[in-house]
């Protein structure tokens, strides 16, 4: 039985490691909460790279998501659409926007309008009819849009969301059957954000980029519904007393009568921990903006970016099997370095189990080349892996000249037409080689008869 080799501090160093990322990484106890009095409003904090969820409230409350819907809209047509696709406007898309619902006067039968139009105006200025036009002219109707949206909410794991319309409208029903909550918001709206365009647009504070057409002339600027992002998108937080801005890049806001005001934003700090904030069924006007900044101020405040490991830190070493000479001990070290949004307090206990895991080969040969990427080691949170970086050879090491040789006979598996070809290639060689030398011997043969013969008689 072949032995491992185990490294005699391996064991000592996860499970330091696995302790002390368990304290850093948990989600506090005694950290002070979002200063937010209102228990019927939904709301979720979540660290945009890894998901995790830093402050919630009623986060899987089922309710009337209002136009943060078209963030999922977005997301559909900007996967399975092209930009430049030129948009059909029905007189159904333009009329069916409900009772009070926004829009910015685009006419049955209007053409130069394209998927990027539409797009801008949907996501900046959260106009009812854009969603209609996209559903209609990206699927056979708007029933089988609706069909792919809500199997792109499943796959992306917003499971209790289900849509019936595309711009997020009050329905006529007076159940709600148009719902999603805080937290498949927030799944929804971190995967949007990792879509360039996407980003693009819900950055943007004016849209001027609609063209003249058959309908206008000329269309004003239009601003964005996102107050945070006007004029200075940038807002203060403090950490050990010192000031910081953190910058809103972007989002969606949303209401209808039947929702109330509804908003997500996205930001980040000077550290680079971007956050995304979802405030849902805020019924008193004007305190949705107020909530946001309130929660955006916590998370900050309480979180940043801390470094978890540098490149190049030895996690194991391992033996090379078949190695050159006696130098078969590998180190597997990180190749880049690793960030996460932690607490600020050191002092933090518990709340979560947060672990590591490797991801090694049972066995590694040689030869090994330096910078092969020989396995992982993995961050763990609540069960998902929230960061991963590769382990990669610190040398390289030659395979022994026996294990070459060894290793070089013909296969075992080799065709048995081969052989024979090569049985029968000897042969003919061996055959040849036979009739010339007997060819060779009667010849030298014949010569010295004829010289014993001349010297008889002829001397």
């Amino acid at each position: 039985m072949k032995k491992r080799f185990m490294n005699p501090l391996y064991f000592s160093v996860i499970i330091s490691f696995t302790m002390i990322l368990s304290i850093a990484l948990a989600v506090p106890v005694n950290a002070n909460s979002p200063d937010i009095d209102d228990e019927e409003v939904c709301y979720v904090l979540m660290d945009s790279k890894t998901g995790r969820i830093f402050a919630e409230q009623n986060a899987d409350t089922q309710i009337r998501p209002a136009s943060l819907t078209k963030i999922l809209t977005a997301i559909v047509a900007l996967e399975n659409g092209d930009m430049q696709q030129e948009m059909k406007v029905s007189r159904e898309a333009v009329y069916d926007i409900g009772r009070g619902g926004m829009n910015i006067g685009i006419m049955a039968g209007e053409t130069g309008l394209t998927l990027e139009n539409m797009l801008n105006v949907m996501l900046i200025k959260s106009a009812n009819e854009t969603a209609n036009i996209i559903a209609e002219n990206l699927a056979p109707s708007r029933r089988e849009y609706m069909n792919m949206m809500n199997k792109r909410a499943l796959e992306l794991g917003a499971v209790n969301t289900y849509f019936v319309n595309p711009s997020g409208k009050d329905t006529e029903k007076e159940d709600a059957d148009h719902f999603s909550t805080a937290r498949d918001i927030a799944i929804m709206a971190r995967h949007a954000m990792t879509i360039p365009e996407f980003r693009k647009i819900v950055s943007t504070e004016y849209y001027e980029g609609m063209p003249a057409t058959n309908k206008h002339d000329k269309w004003d600027p239009l601003r964005n519904t996102n107050k945070l992002l006007w004029y200075d998108n940038t807002y203060p937080y403090t950490v050990n007393g010192e000031e910081h801005r953190y910058t809103v890049t972007g989002m969606k806001t949303g209401y209808t009568a039947a929702a109330g005001n509804n908003l997500v934003i996205s930001a980040t700090g000077e550290d680079g921990m971007e956050l995304i904030c979802v405030v849902m069924h805020v019924m008193t006007a004007n305190k949705v903006y107020g909530y946001a900044s309130e929660l955006l101020r916590y998370g900050f405040e309480n979180y940043g970016m801390q470094k978890l490991t540098d490149a190049g830190s030895t996690v194991r070493s391992v033996i090379v099997e078949e190695a050159a000479g006696d130098d078969n001990i590998l180190e597997l070290v990180t190749e880049s370095e690793l960030s996460l949004a932690m607490p600020l307090n050191a002092d933090i206990t518990a709340g979560n189990d947060i672990g590591t895991r490797l991801d090694i080969p049972s066995a590694v040969k040689a030869p090994v080349r330096k910078g092969d990427v020989i396995g992982a080691v993995e961050y763990i949170a609540g069960g998902n892996v929230i960061g991963k970086v590769d382990l990669i050879a610190a040398k390289s090491i030659d395979k022994a000249l026996a294990a070459t040789a060894a290793a070089d006979p013909e296969p075992e598996d080799a065709e048995p037409e081969q052989h024979y070809s090569y049985a029968i290639l000897g042969a003919l060689l061996a055959a040849s080689g036979f009739v010339i030398l007997r060819t060779v011997l009667k010849r030298i043969s014949r010569k010295l008869k004829r010289k014993r013969y001349e010297y008889r008689y002829y001397r």
